[in-house]
């Protein structure tokens, strides 16, 4: 049985007793530097109730019980079955629990985007990319955040990417694209409006698009050449942060960028070498 259960089940414990348990079940990870004695100021008890629940539990001790309640707290927040995509945590979350939730949801997050990935898309995409000019990536709020990674590392490659950032820019450089481009369009939804009349005007200019978007058909999915699939588990508006739409929206951008770099694999490792050289003036004993 875990600690924990023990606290919260144990009868046979006295009052004081009974408030170190609550205290220490409150607490979780807070109780790591404590002693005996901070414990028992802490609780208004006294240093020999904290030893005598430590024994009331099966430990020699205090010090052996808080290691042993330590670890299991460790392994409690590293092992979720599931955590909520829009409520990853709670009011009542400890800091460390937040970190293993958050961290959980983001490995949850990218198994699945790789389990949606199709071979015959990644390779698509690939050759749309490595053939275009300039690359143009479309999308609204926060998911062009993740864009300007791409983008940079795409320019240490000299693969010209070109993200619009002032209202109504995104049309303008749409009505000004071609063939020779290639335009990756990012939205959750599928539905936001701006960038449907994006996707339109596109279509209209023989613009090869790749749609990053959520499972299953959507307006914009009718107007894509590739669809990568993002991670699908978020609410559109009722939700603490989109953590989960972004990792798997970085993932994918992550994997576009790699299998482009390996197209020329070597041509672009010297390249990245070279620019790198130029332009980072920090001082590296590494090459």
């Amino acid at each position: 049985m875990l600690i924990s259960n023990k606290l919260e089940s144990m009868s046979s414990l006295s009052k004081s007793e009974e408030v170190l348990a609550n205290y220490i079940l409150k607490e979780k990870e807070n109780i790591e530097n404590l002693s005996t004695k901070d414990l028992a100021n802490a609780t208004f008890t006294s240093p020999s109730t904290v030893v005598r629940l430590s024994q009331k539990l099966g430990f020699s001790g205090w010090n052996e019980f808080k290691e042993k309640y330590l670890q299991e707290l460790k392994y409690l927040n590293t092992h979720f079955s599931s955590v909520d995509a829009d409520f990853p945590f709670e009011a009542h979350d400890t800091f460390m629990n937040i970190a293993s939730k958050v961290g959980h949801l983001a490995s949850n997050s990218i198994e699945d985007t790789l389990s949606l990935i199709k071979n015959d898309t990644l390779k698509k995409a690939v050759h749309l990319l490595c053939k275009s000019q300039i690359i143009n990536v479309y999308g609204v709020s926060n998911s062009l955040l993740m864009a300007y990674d791409f983008k940079h590392k795409m320019l240490r490659i000299n693969k010209q990417v070109e993200i619009m950032s002032l209202p109504g820019e995104q049309l303008l450089v749409a009505s000004n694209s071609s063939p020779a481009n290639c335009a990756i369009l990012i939205s959750y939804s599928g539905e936001s409006q701006e960038i449907l009349r994006i996707a339109e005007i596109l279509k209209a200019k023989n613009t090869q698009m790749i749609v990053l978007t959520s499972i299953g058909e959507n307006s914009l999915t009718a107007f894509a050449d590739c669809i990568f699939s993002i991670s699908t588990r978020e609410k559109l508006y009722s939700k603490i942060a989109t953590y989960s739409s972004n990792n798997s929206i970085h993932l994918i951008l992550d994997i576009l960028y790699s299998c482009v770099f390996k197209m020329n694999y070597d041509y672009n490792l010297k390249y990245k070498a070279d620019i790198s050289k130029n332009i980072d003036e920090r001082f590296s004993t590494k090459l």
